[in-house]
């Protein structure tokens, strides 16, 4: 989800629904970018960056996760047979550790195809991870550069 205050959000979430973070984005000034939440134990249901566009209520991406890594280089192979936009992938994400590929449906929304390898939040101690603005600026796991169309592209279009 792409949400105007990260902070509130989080908080809302926490509170309203005892969910749990496991992963922070928190820039150099202190201010939250972006959360990842958990109301299993899996390492997130739910994640949300702020919108940049000053806009509410705009969709950022629907995750469809799949058993293996194998299943998302079929699927990216399927896509592209088809004529599907492949945004960016398949490759790894930093925050999170997902095997990913992001593609576009006809209708201009963003699919995330993931496998998350099973990662398990099972400890109850648990401390969220917290990235760094210098950290998220190196992109995403291996050293692929982050598509500058992932921090612009949300449903509906501003």
């Amino acid at each position: 989800m792409l949400v105007l205050d990260p902070q509130e959000t989080r908080l809302f979430l926490e509170q309203g629904f005892g969910m749990r973070t496991t992963e922070q984005i928190i820039l150099d000034t202190g201010v939250e970018a972006g959360n990842w939440l958990t109301c299993t134990n899996k390492t997130y249901d739910i994640a949300f960056t702020k919108d940049h566009t000053g806009t509410p209520g705009r969709f950022h991406h629907v995750t469809y996760a799949v058993d293996c890594r194998e299943d998302i280089l079929r699927a990216a192979d399927i896509f592209l047979e088809n004529g599907v936009f492949i945004e960016t992938g398949p490759h790894k994400h930093a925050v999170q550790q997902t095997f990913f590929l992001y593609v576009w449906e006809p209708g201009g929304n963003r699919v995330e195809i993931a496998n998350a390898g099973a990662r398990l939040m099972l400890a109850p101690d648990w401390k969220p991870i917290r990235w760094t603005e210098a950290e998220r600026k190196k992109g995403q796991a291996w050293g692929l550069k982050t598509v500058e169309s992932f921090h612009t592209h949300g449903t509906p279009p501003v």
